[in-house]
């Protein structure tokens, strides 16, 4: 694959870490699995993540560290980073796991819109889903993905699962089988939850939530 230089950011605020520039590297990789940019099994190299990123090697490592928390790289030692691969085996237990914490997380947090918590974070995580329907690549449906799942997190109130929702290896997954020529189905699947969870039907948004999963499972059955 041909090394491709991310352009240069503005100076970064002070007060903004290292941190940061580390977790934009994780969702630049995330985001890049789908589009195609990084593929399950590639190595990634310190050396290479700084030229490409502009960033040292110290938020590289960080970064690094991030992804392997997040099971979406292996990291072994004197071998160094590779982006995971699933066996079919894997695949369907981390989708096992995904359809109960997603389930979780959308009964949650209609729970606590019906409660009189504000759903402004899912509502504009909904117009983004909506937005992505009609762009021709995986970018803008990876992030609108990415913010619905961080707004549900949030709108449910619960650390622990939003800490466990980040674990699961549904990026590796989505890349490595295919699933990104469903993305427009999953865009519109997401949204009609989301819209569920605003209107506060917790047992309906986590029926919908699971269902979702289910397909995303029988598909990868069939192939």
């Amino acid at each position: 694959m041909k090394l491709r230089v991310m352009p240069a950011k503005p100076a970064r605020p002070d007060g903004v870490t290292a941190r940061n520039a580390a977790l934009d590297v994780v969702h630049a990789v995330v985001s890049g699995l789908e589009s195609g940019d990084f593929s399950p099994g590639e190595r990634l190299v310190e050396s290479e993540l700084c030229l490409r990123f502009g960033i040292g090697r110290q938020t590289a490592r960080e970064a690094l560290q991030h992804l392997s928390a997040r099971g979406v790289v292996d990291l072994a030692p004197n071998r160094g980073a590779t982006i995971a691969r699933l066996s079919r085996a894997d695949a369907a237990q981390t989708l096992e796991v995904t359809e109960l914490l997603f389930g979780l997380a959308s009964r949650s947090a209609a729970r606590r819109v019906a409660d009189g918590a504000p759903a402004d974070a899912i509502l504009a995580a909904v117009d983004e889903l909506d937005a992505s329907v009609g762009a021709t690549g995986p970018a803008a449906f990876t992030a609108a993905r990415r913010h619905f799942f961080a707004a549900l997190a949030a709108t449910a109130g619960n650390a622990e699962l939003s800490r466990l929702l980040e674990q699961v290896r549904v990026h590796v997954l989505r890349a490595q089988f295919g699933f990104v020529t469903l993305r427009r189905d999953h865009a519109r699947e997401l949204a009609a939850i989301g819209r569920v969870v605003q209107a506060g039907d917790a047992e309906q948004a986590e029926t919908m939530s699971r269902e979702h999963v289910r397909g995303i499972r029988e598909h990868l059955i069939e192939t």
